[in-house]
C-alpha cells in the first residue's frame, strides 16, 4: 500500500515536471513564432511602402514627362510667332513648369547663340520675375509684400499677363492660400490697373473672383472691413473698365 502510494506520488511529480517543461517549451515556441510573424508582417509593410513609393515616383515621372512633352510642343513653333503669340506661349510654358524647371529652361534659351531664341529666354525670365512678384504680394514678411505691390504698381498696371496672374490668386486652389493681407494687396493692385490691361475674358474672371471671395464668408472665412472696402473699390473699377471696353 505504502509502495503504491510512493509510486503514485513519483508519477505525479514526474507529470508535474513534464507538464512544466511542456509549458515552458510551448511558451518558447509561441514566442519564437510570434517574433517570426511580427518580423514577416514588418517586412510585408516595408515592401508595401516601397511599392507605394515606386508607384508614386512612377506617377510623378509620367506627369513630368507629360509636362515636358507639352512644353516641347509649345517651343516648336514659338520662333515664327508674332509678339503677342510669343508672350502667350511663354506664359503657358511658365505655367506648365515648376519654378526651378522654368529658370533652367529660360536661362538655357537666353544663353543660345540664336538671337530669336535669346529673346524667348529673356521673355521667359521676365514672365517668371512677374510671377514671383505676384506671389510675393502674399509673402509672410510685410516688407516683401509692400515691395512687390510697389513694383507692380510702378511697372505693370497696363500688362494683361500680370492681371491674369494676379486673378489666378483668387481662384482655387490658390485662393485658399491667400492671407487677408495678400487678398488686400492683390485687390489694391488690380484696382489701379489701366484699361489696356483688361479684356472681356479677364473681366469675366475678375467678376467671378469677387463673387467667390464673398461666397467664402458662408464657409466661415471672415471678410474684414478692409477686405470689403477693397472689394467694393475693385468692383467699381471693373464697372468703369467694362463700360469703356
Amino acid at each position: 500500500m505504502d509502495e503504491s502510494k510512493s509510486i503514485s506520488g513519483n508519477v505525479g511529480k514526474w507529470l508535474a515536471v513534464v507538464s512544466a517543461a511542456l509549458t515552458i517549451g510551448l511558451t518558447a515556441i509561441n514566442g519564437y513564432w510570434s517574433a517570426k510573424v511580427s518580423e514577416t508582417e514588418s517586412e510585408i509593410k516595408k515592401e508595401a511602402a516601397e511599392l507605394q513609393k515606386r508607384r508614386l515616383d512612377l506617377d510623378s515621372d509620367k506627369e513630368r514627362i507629360a509636362r515636358y512633352t507639352f512644353v516641347q510642343t509649345l517651343l516648336k513653333g514659338v520662333l515664327t510667332q508674332d509678339e503677342a503669340q510669343k508672350n502667350l506661349t511663354v506664359n503657358l510654358i511658365n505655367l506648365a513648369l515648376n519654378d526651378d524647371e522654368a529658370k533652367q529652361l529660360f536661362s538655357g534659351l537666353q544663353a543660345s547663340s540664336n538671337n530669336e531664341t535669346q529673346l524667348i529666354g529673356s521673355l521667359g525670365k521676365e514672365v517668371l520675375a512677374v510671377s514671383n512678384l505676384v506671389l510675393q504680394m502674399n509673402d509672410d514678411i510685410k516688407k516683401n509684400r509692400l515691395e512687390a505691390v510697389n513694383k507692380l504698381l510702378k511697372n505693370y498696371l497696363d500688362d494683361p499677363d500680370t492681371v491674369n496672374q494676379a486673378l489666378s490668386l483668387f481662384e482655387p486652389p490658390r485662393l485658399n492660400l491667400l492671407t487677408a493681407s495678400g487678398r488686400i494687396n492683390v485687390l489694391v493692385f488690380l484696382s489701379n490697373t489701366e484699361l489696356s490691361a483688361w479684356t472681356t475674358q479677364s473681366i469675366s474672371r475678375a467678376e467671378k473672383a469677387v463673387n467667390q471671395i464673398r461666397l467664402r464668408s458662408k464657409d466661415g472665412v471672415a471678410i474684414g472691413s478692409q477686405t470689403e472696402n477693397a472689394l467694393s473699390r475693385f468692383s467699381e473699377h471693373l464697372k468703369e473698365i467694362k463700360a469703356k471696353l
